[in-house]
């Protein structure tokens, strides 16, 4: 029989996390330059239209804005 632990799980861990979080991690993870006005505008409407977060980042910032 295997013991299970009554620990609660870190929080961060257990939290959900938001469409837009989910791009920011994907430019993070890319080393992106910080989203510009028409960006963000074009992510919001991405969002709206059910693409998901990686495609969003993918089609709206690419994987080729990246900072040196």
């Amino acid at each position: 029989m295997s013991q299970i632990s009554d620990a609660a799980e870190p929080e961060h861990l257990t939290r959900t996390t938001s469409w837009l979080e989910q791009v920011k991690l994907h430019m993070r993870a890319h080393n992106s330059a910080p989203l510009t006005a028409q960006q963000h505008e074009r992510l919001q409407i991405a969002r709206a239209n059910g693409v998901e977060p990686w495609a969003a980042f993918d089609q709206i910032v690419g994987a080729d804005n990246v900072w040196f």
